[in-house]
This record gives C-alpha cells, structure tokens and sequence, in this order.
C-alpha cells in the first residue's frame, strides 16, 4: 500500500503490524516533538503542540480506521477516539495547571473516559486479529 494511501485513506485494511508501527511512530513523533520544542521555544510549547497534534490526526485517524476495517467494523468506531483527540489537546493547557491541587470535575470524566475508550481501542485494534480472508472492506492484509 504505498504511503499516501496508508496514511491519507479511509479506505481498505490493515494487520496489526502496521498499526503498532504506526503507533509507536506516531507517539515517538509526539515525544520528540515536544522535547524539541520545549528546548527551542519553552513559553510557546502549550502553543504550538495542539497544532502539531491537529496535524497529525487524520494520518493516526486512517490508520486506526482501517484496523477497525480488518476487524470488519465500520468507520463509526473511530468516535471512540473523540475522547482522546479532547484529552490529547488538553493536556498542554492542563500541563501548566500543575500547581492545582485537584483537577476540575471535567478533566476527570474526559480522563476516565478517554481511559476507557483507549483501553477499548488497543483493546480490539492492537490485540486482536482481523477477519480471516475477504471482507465488506477489502482483502485481507499480507
């Protein structure tokens, strides 16, 4: 599949494979990310990674919605994500909130909630195998 497709696409299948390459890609991105750009530009860091995130999103979006095709589920199971993209984008804005003692009530429920659907998500796309042979979304993946 070449990388365009893999990586803009909604369509088709992947096997697990792919996907936990693309996840610690994804999150080793993330990582050196923000160590860059707390070193290079420490006040705008909060600023800058929710951009950085946005960009990202649909790349992690299409991967992740082609495992759900392998596992022969549509599209909608990518709502399982919302909770996490909203904790993602908090997480700069949270992270100079260090000095409260307690997190706002909102902050818990988005927690638990992205928890829960990220546990669902690793749960089912990274663990478990894809629909033997051919599906409504495609041929299986080599």
């Amino acid at each position: 599949m070449p990388i365009t497709t893999l990586l803009f696409s909604f369509q088709g299948r992947i096997g697990r494979q792919t996907y936990w390459i693309w996840n610690c890609c994804y999150y080793a991105m993330i990582l050196g990310f923000v160590v860059g750009v707390n070193r290079l530009f420490p006040g705008l860091a909060s600023l800058i990674l929710p951009v950085f995130l946005l960009l990202i999103l649909i790349p992690d979006l299409a991967i992740t919605a082609k495992r759900w095709h392998d596992r022969d589920k549509n599209s909608w199971w990518l709502l399982l994500n919302i909770p996490l993209v909203i904790g993602r984008m908090s997480v700069p804005v949270g992270a100079n909130a260090l000095t409260a003692n307690e997190p706002m009530l909102y902050e818990t429920i988005i927690s638990v909630a992205a928890l829960m659907c990220g546990c669902w998500i690793l749960i089912e796309c990274g663990f478990m195998k894809g629909t033997q042979g051919d599906n409504r979304f495609g041929k299986e993946p080599v």
